[in-house]
């Protein structure tokens, strides 16, 4: 049957109620597809989390690539690793004496 057919047979009350069926199944999908665990404003939500994890990921690899740095210096630069040694680990050379004044 011809779906036209079937709506011009109805009355206007039967129409009227058919619209509002309509209207409430599209109102009920809208609200699904906002608000459902895997819908509009879930996807949004990730989108948010991924951008995030993509920036501390950024800010990462800024970090490894200076402790690489600082790790070849350490390696390959006697003068650095002395001073990194005096200053951090409060080292001396023979015949070095400290004198703390208060």
């Amino acid at each position: 049957m011809d779906p036209t057919k079937i709506i011009k047979q109805l009355n206007s009350k039967e129409k009227r109620t058919l619209v509002l069926l309509c209207m409430l199944a599209l109102g009920a999908l809208g609200c699904w597809l906002l608000f459902s665990p895997n819908g509009i404003l879930a996807f949004f939500d990730v989108k948010k989390q991924v951008a995030a994890v993509k920036a501390e990921n950024e800010l990462l690899k800024e970090e490894n690539r200076l402790l690489q740095l600082k790790i070849d210096r350490i390696k390959n630069d006697p003068a650095f690793l002395e001073e990194l040694a005096r200053r951090e680990y409060d080292l001396l050379k023979k015949n070095e004496a400290v004198f703390e004044f208060k």
